[in-house]
């Protein structure tokens, strides 16, 4: 019984990670379920999905010599 209530606990929370790594929360949700502590390794070993910025929507700013991308508000 208590274990499975850790596995409801611990499968959200391999879903968040896969979330923070750009992966399916879903996906990792099940695995999570199914192979609780094989699938921490897993995730953590695996890289990060890169950020895919849309360059029409975006306004580039300098500061500190640092280059900021902020989201363009569309007004219509």
């Amino acid at each position: 019984m208590e274990a499975l209530v850790l596995l409801v606990f611990y499968a959200p929370i391999m879903g968040y990670l896969a979330i923070c790594k750009g992966l399916s929360f879903w996906l990792w949700f099940t695995i999570g379920l199914f192979l609780p502590i094989v699938s921490l390794f897993i995730l953590f070993f695996l890289k990060d999905k890169p950020v895919v910025i849309n360059p029409e929507n975006v306004v580039l700013h300098q500061h500190n010599d640092k280059v900021l991308y902020t989201k363009e508000i569309e007004t219509a």
